[in-house]
């Protein structure tokens, strides 16, 4: 079953596309695409997000973000996995820029499994002159109560010691299987039908999605994005 809604608007330039999918009570998805452009500045955005739950317990959320205003810029993206038994995959990435060139960025990524896992990321920055700094970290997990902490950053600093520290991360969605279901009781009463041709316009978000590779002197994300 799909469910969607569509707005346009006449100042904004406003087009919105939601859809819910249930498959045989076993699956639940939920997504939604935005995008509004202004007719009067070169400004404009674009979101994306998603919903994915199954019976077992595997859950995937993620969101892709962007956003305009002239020469001046900014990206998001962010994505949780958990595969019902224990493992976890949490990472975000976000960055933007100025109309004098100059560019930031933030990201990170988190693994773990049965208490055992890692967490690394990396800040950066680049200037109008592209001169670029930028600190990595990480983090190892043992299970055991020790924790590897290390890093570098492109100015001299650097560290690498063990310390005792707790390890704590969420192994379960806050948000999970029982949630979606308990709070889709109308959707799941829809008896699914066939879709009828023509229901969803051909939207063209080409103009407004973040790009695939990230602006110059920028990693890639722990995760490519997408669903």
């Amino acid at each position: 079953m799909i469910s969607y809604i569509i707005v346009l608007d006449t100042y904004l330039e406003i087009q919105s596309i939601h859809w819910c999918i249930c498959h045989n009570l076993a699956r639940i998805e939920k997504s939604a695409e935005k995008q509004a452009k202004s007719g009067a500045e070169n400004a404009g955005w674009y979101e994306k997000w998603w919903e994915k739950y199954d019976a077992k317990g595997w859950t995937e959320k993620g969101a892709h973000k962007y956003g305009r205003l002239n020469e001046q810029s900014w990206w998001e993206r962010w994505g949780e996995h958990y595969d019902g038994r224990g493992f976890v995959l949490k990472w975000t990435d976000k960055w933007a820029e100025t109309d004098l060139g100059t560019k930031w960025g933030d990201k990170w990524e988190e693994k773990f499994f049965a208490g055992i896992g890692s967490r690394q990321g990396e800040t950066w920055h680049v200037s109008p002159g592209r001169e670029r700094w930028s600190r990595t970290w990480g983090e190892e997990h043992f299970g055991n109560g020790k924790v590897h902490k290390y890093g570098k950053s492109t100015t001299g600093e650097s560290w690498d010691l063990v310390v005792d520290e707790e390890t704590y991360y969420e192994a379960e969605p806050h948000y999970g299987w029982a949630d979606v279901v308990g709070d889709s009781t109308q959707l799941l009463s829809i008896q699914p039908v066939e879709r009828p041709p023509g229901v969803f316009p051909a939207i063209d978000f080409s103009s407004a999605p973040p790009p695939k590779d990230a602006p110059p002197g920028m990693p890639p994300s722990p995760l490519d994005g997408g669903n």
